[in-house]
């Protein structure tokens, strides 16, 4: 897939998307999601009821697939603008 990505610069290494910068680079990208092949089963219940208690319930990987799938849209649709041109 060709991309054209501007380069982000974050304050700290714990914020995961930074400030734009204005700078573009023409990009190559390949991904894949294998999330797909996982089961939401009783297995990951508990690993989501578990990690609740340590983390913020919505941040974590083990959840529901309906909120897993929002939130990787939000985030693919955070990251990948529309190209305005």
């Amino acid at each position: 897939m060709h991309a054209r990505v501007e380069k982000m610069e974050r304050k700290n290494e714990m914020e995961l998307i930074g400030e734009p910068t204005g700078v573009y680079y023409d990009v190559v990208m390949f991904f894949g999601i294998i999330d797909i092949l996982q089961d939401y089963d009783i297995t990951k219940k508990l690993e989501h009821a578990y990690k609740s208690f340590q983390y913020d319930p919505t941040s974590i990987s083990a959840v529901d697939p309906r909120q897993y799938s929002k939130r990787f849209r939000d985030f693919i649709l955070k990251i990948f603008l529309e190209d305005e041109a």
